[in-house]
């Protein structure tokens, strides 16, 4: 639910930065991956429309989605552009998905077949997706998503009636992480809120040291619930092992070594 739920909010916030509203009553996912084996192109026809031709890696939500934001690529640069999914042009291809971590989220590709849209599904202008303030806001998002998933994973093992000193130990540091993220995420929200528009490098910079803790300490609780537990919670606990698996699997949107590199 909230990694469905984070992509909606940020659609919505995206068309909201556009000067454009959400469609009433639809559920929204931005599908912006690009990647070697995926790429949408937009190409402009002669009556004023595009046309949209290619395929988009890890779309979530293609069998309950209702719309979409979706990057395409034209001769002079990136376009974002909202679609119905009830479009004949659009269609969900067979995924390959084999983990069942954020299986119910139904993540796969999806492919454009010369699928035709109006002038107004263009959100924003030429590359303005990637260069809004907002696209840097939006990246906190699935942090915070990451956040409460090691949270919960968190406060399951501090639920467990522990007396040796090494497990106390560790349930002490998850509490402690816990509080971390909370406090993390509202610093950046404040910061976000003081200045929603940014200036320079700082929305950028805040967004991916923001995402670098939160995967760090993430990383951190899922090797400490183990070590505090055993065995017990990752083997008989079926909704630990669903977060659990779901946690490792999100917290690679982050880029690593990458955005360390950016930093």
């Amino acid at each position: 639910m909230a990694r469905v739920a984070e992509a909606h909010t940020d659609a919505v916030a995206i068309l909201a930065e556009a000067g454009k509203r959400a469609l009433a009553g639809h559920l929204y996912g931005v599908w912006a991956s690009d990647g070697p084996h995926g790429r949408v192109t937009a190409t402009r026809l002669a009556h004023g429309g595009w046309r949209l031709d290619g395929i988009k890696q890890f779309c979530s939500g293609t069998s309950f989605l209702t719309a979409a934001l979706v990057t395409a690529h034209a001769e002079d640069g990136l376009y974002l552009f909202e679609v119905r999914l009830d479009h004949p042009a659009i269609r969900p291809l067979n995924s390959t998905w084999a983990t069942p971590a954020l299986a119910d989220t139904d993540t796969g590709p999806v492919e454009f077949v010369a699928a035709t849209v109006d002038s107004d599904s263009v959100v924003g202008d030429r590359d303005w997706y990637l260069h809004r303030p907002g696209f840097w806001h939006g990246a906190i998002g699935p942090a915070a998503c990451w956040a409460g998933g090691a949270q919960y994973l968190a406060a399951a093992a501090c639920d467990l009636n522990r007396t040796d000193p090494h497990s106390r130990a560790h349930q002490g540091a998850l509490r402690a992480i816990s509080w971390g993220l909370d406090a993390l995420l509202d610093q950046a929200g404040r910061e976000i809120d003081a200045d929603p528009r940014g200036r320079g490098d700082g929305p950028r910079l805040r967004a991916l040291q923001v995402r670098h803790l939160v995967e760090r300490w993430c990383t951190e609780v899922m090797d400490r619930v183990g070590r505090a537990t055993g065995p017990q919670l990752l083997c008989f606990d079926a909704g630990f092992i669903r977060q659990y698996s779901a946690l490792t699997v999100y917290i690679r949107q982050c880029h690593a070594e990458r955005d360390l590199e950016t930093i």
